[in-house]
């Protein structure tokens, strides 16, 4: 009988003991599952955070253009590019502005006419370029047209295109070369520049006369007509250079100029 009574209470103390147990047992479950929504949350933003990121930078890219400014304000510079389209630059605190010829060059300095090399930041989207560096460019003027006449004196020869007629300064630098079927293109010289001829001058313009091309090089196509639009009128009727006719009697006839 008193090994039933042990038996029955180690049983009851058992039994009260592993609830105990139980009961005193945390649950890590919630904690787990919490700080998984967590992590996956802190993803989602990381992700979009990154493509956001990728987007950007899909509609931006390092650009350079050319051009002559038709506005400057103190944020945006309009400029014509080469095509003749309009390009919208924005300036801002970290934009640098170079110039040949001042060393405080910046915004206020820009003017209507200057031509400007720009370095930036494109955007796709907006079509403007946030500049980073601004300079003050001179490009090189390019004239293809017929001699008109020649200074051997001077180094110098009259050349006409379709639009302006303009001195071309031949100096020691520059480089003269001919275009034949036969040679394709061989060195030539000053001495090989005739009237009529079709030329293509590379140069840029006298900053004292604008009226006057420094050539930097020239090519002469002698077996190539000119432009037939250009329309040169001979030395001979040339008002500059026409030689007053003789009555035969001593005298000379005098020129009526309209």
């Amino acid at each position: 009988m008193k090994k039933l009574i042990i038996i029955i209470v180690i049983l009851i103390t058992t039994v009260f003991i592993t609830k105990g147990s139980f009961a005193a047992t945390p649950t890590k479950t919630p904690t787990i599952i919490s700080q998984e929504n967590t992590e996956a949350k802190q993803l989602d933003n990381l992700k979009s955070k990154i493509a956001s990121r990728v987007a950007e930078l899909n509609l931006v890219e390092k650009r350079g253009i050319t051009g002559t400014v038709e506005e400057a304000s103190g944020t945006q510079i309009v400029l014509i590019d080469i095509k003749g389209d309009k390009r919208y630059i924005d300036v801002d605190e970290l934009t640098r502005f170079y110039s040949p010829d001042s060393k405080s060059f910046g915004i206020s300095d820009i003017t209507k006419g200057n031509t400007l090399g720009i370095i930036g930041l494109y955007n796709k989207q907006s079509k403007r370029i946030m500049a980073r560096e601004i300079d003050v460019i001179t490009l090189p003027k390019i004239i293809q047209g017929a001699v008109f006449s020649v200074d051997n004196k001077k180094n110098t020869f009259r050349l006409i295109s379709e639009k302006e007629k303009i001195t071309v300064d031949v100096a020691t630098i520059t480089k003269t070369f001919e275009y034949t079927k036969k040679k394709d293109i061989a060195s030539s010289g000053f001495s090989k520049l005739s009237e009529n001829q079709n030329v293509l001058v590379f140069g840029y313009l006298d900053k004292n006369d604008k009226n006057t091309l420094l050539a930097s090089k020239i090519i002469i196509f002698s077996e190539i007509p000119k432009n037939p639009k250009i329309n040169i009128v001979p030395e001979a009727l040339n008002p500059e250079t026409t030689i007053i006719p003789s009555t035969g009697s001593g005298k000379k006839l005098t020129p009526i100029n309209n």
